[in-house]
């Protein structure tokens, strides 16, 4: 019921028009089925929520072929993916989803961005060296997860919130009151988005959401060990993101060896760059270096730039879940089987807006 409500704003139509237009094969790119011949299939979808992920679904034409819907849809409008919501069945059931599979989840939703996680001993470093940054980072770290409001995001922080459960290596307080703050964000998004019955999408959704947060809370440890990802090994207790790149590894070097934490980098160099002022100290023939008060500057300065601007793109996902190109809205093609097609151009309807004063879906 979500996704047949992110394609009607994301398309700005009605219901009736998805029929018309996403239910032919990308083969036809341009065509669209007039209203008399449509089978009316994203009722079902729209109104019961019937699975559309499935391949039994008739083609047009009564060629005796059959077709997935939801793949054949996500063809067409790529952003609704997300929006059926399937990633989040294993989450709320009554058991927790094994680790491995939100290990996995964890690691896509990074690699697909082209981020690391901020490791916790650099975290670490930060808090011991600049508390008012590290403050700083994680009030608005935080802020920007639990406003992008997308499902990706949701996930992830749930996620990440069983991965800290399941290790104890922290208190999980942090993280679950993150994922109970997506929770409520996500839900309540549906408002701001438009969609239609979202009072009713975010109480059927809020329920279930805040059981799946308390069932990982309570029983995520008790997973099966799972393979170990060594990107996970060090994580801290919010999921601090930065881009990947030779330039933020340098800075987290500098950091680590600028923290508490230092002996850790014995017999290691400074990053080239961080190495101008540095103090080498040798003792039973392993050096360690400490970074310069300026490079330790300009570390966290690198650090927090692109910390926070990794979460700012984070939280404009918000913004761009929804910015999708109608099917048909610059194309006006002829509809197909519809013999008046050529006196009658083919118009995307728009749903009317509520006047101020009226109540919102």
């Amino acid at each position: 019921m979500t996704w047949t409500r992110f394609l009607l704003k994301s398309q700005d139509c009605d219901v009736r028009w998805l029929n018309q237009t996403l239910l032919l094969p990308t083969t036809e790119p341009s065509g669209s089925l007039s209203e008399r011949l449509a089978p009316r299939v994203f009722e079902d979808i729209h109104e019961k929520g019937k699975n559309p992920d499935g391949a039994y679904w008739a083609e047009y034409g009564n060629s005796g072929g059959k077709f997935n819907l939801f793949e054949r849809v996500c063809e067409r409008v790529p952003k609704s993916r997300p929006w059926l919501l399937r990633d989040f069945i294993g989450y709320v059931q009554p058991d927790p989803a094994p680790i491995l599979e939100s290990r996995t989840r964890l690691m896509g939703y990074t690699y697909q961005r082209g981020l690391l996680f901020v490791p916790g001993r650099v975290v670490s470093a930060v808090k011991h060296l600049d508390p008012v940054l590290y403050a700083d980072l994680e009030q608005r770290c935080a802020k920007a997860l639990v406003k992008a409001a997308t499902p990706e995001t949701l996930i992830f922080v749930i996620a990440f919130l069983h991965e800290m459960t399941w290790r104890r290596r922290h208190d999980v307080e942090a993280s679950g009151r993150l994922a109970y703050d997506a929770v409520d964000e996500f839900t309540t998004s549906f408002s701001r988005r438009e969609f239609d019955d979202a009072d009713m999408l975010a109480q059927r959704l809020h329920g279930p959401l805040v059981d799946a947060v308390a069932n990982v809370v309570v029983w995520g440890d008790r997973c099966a060990p799972s393979k170990f990802v060594p990107s996970l090994e060090d994580l801290s207790a919010l999921p601090f993101l930065m881009e990947k790149s030779r330039e933020m590894l340098d800075a987290c070097a500098c950091l680590h060896a600028a923290g508490e934490e230092w002996y850790e980098c014995m017999g290691r160099p400074l990053p080239e760059r961080y190495q101008e002022g540095a103090i080498e100290v040798t003792c039973d023939g392993i050096s360690s270096h400490t970074p310069a008060p300026a490079s330790i500057a300009a570390a966290l300065l690198a650090l927090k730039s692109n910390v926070l601007r990794v979460h700012a793109d984070v939280e404009r996902e918000y913004e761009d879940s929804l910015q999708s190109t109608p099917v048909m809205k610059t194309t006006r093609s002829k509809p197909v089987g519809n013999r008046d097609s050529d006196r009658r151009a083919t118009k995307l309807p728009r749903r009317s807006r509520p006047s101020s004063g009226a109540k919102s879906a």
